[in-house]
């Protein structure tokens, strides 16, 4: 089984989004890529950019508050001893350290997941204008493995058997965290056609009779943070 892990990130200050978004991709992704650490460790690498849309759109209630994060960088590792291996390599230290510093700011999120668990199936996220990328945190009144089974099996089932949740989404993976005590358990993954699309789906009764009292049974606010990612950038793999 292979594993993932997810950095929700922030751009430096007096860096715009457009700028960090090309300078991410081209030095800091580049570096990653063409590192021995990379071309031995990395199963595959993508960048996902936070879309120009999702900063200045005014949030639906249901959302949580705009944590300002400028995207989302996942990294697949056939093991855990494989991303050690990785992080360790002093190689891919010394180059990261100085992009990181002119880059990013502090802040960044990260989980490491297991593979993903799919609740909606299909092609649709080849075609999809944007995805839903939400991180988050269980309430710490649910114990490890009841969270995840609750996520996977009731939560997840709401949008698989409600129409109005299911249809207007492409596609919807649930990556699980791998370890207990971890400051995030997991990352949500759905995919849309657009922007508006996602907007929209907010608007059905069910989140408000059905999605939002699970929400609050089974996560903290406090750990609850997501952009709308475009069409990743695929840099390994």
């Amino acid at each position: 089984m292979g594993i993932k892990v997810f950095e929700f990130v922030r751009r430096a200050p007096g860096l715009s989004a457009a700028e960090f978004h090309r300078r991410w991709r081209d030095e800091w992704a580049a570096a990653i890529a063409e590192s021995d650490a990379g071309r031995t460790h990395l199963r595959r690498y993508e960048l996902n950019p936070r879309l120009a849309a999702d900063y200045d759109r005014e949030r639906h209630a249901l959302e949580v508050d705009d944590a300002g994060f400028d995207g989302v960088d996942v990294r697949w590792f056939e093991s855990e001893a494989a991303l050690a291996a990785f992080e360790r390599d002093p190689a891919l230290a010394a180059a990261r350290a100085p992009l990181r510093a002119r880059l990013f700011t502090d802040g960044a999120l990260s989980v490491v997941t297991a593979e993903p668990e799919p609740i909606l199936s299909g092609p649709g996220r080849e075609r999809a204008g944007a995805k839903l990328i939400c991180i988050l945190r269980r309430n710490p009144a649910l114990a490890f493995a009841p969270f995840h089974a609750h996520w996977k099996n009731h939560h997840g089932g709401l949008f698989q058997r409600l129409p109005a949740l299911r249809d207007p989404i492409l596609a919807y993976d649930q990556n699980h965290g791998l370890h207990d005590g971890a400051p995030f358990d997991g990352v949500t993954e759905q995919w849309f056609a657009d922007v508006a699309t996602f907007a929209y789906s907010l608007r059905a009764e069910e989140n408000v009779t059905d999605v939002a009292p699970d929400v609050a049974y089974m996560l903290d606010p406090k750990g609850v943070h997501f952009i709308l990612a475009g069409p990743p950038i695929v840099v390994v793999g």
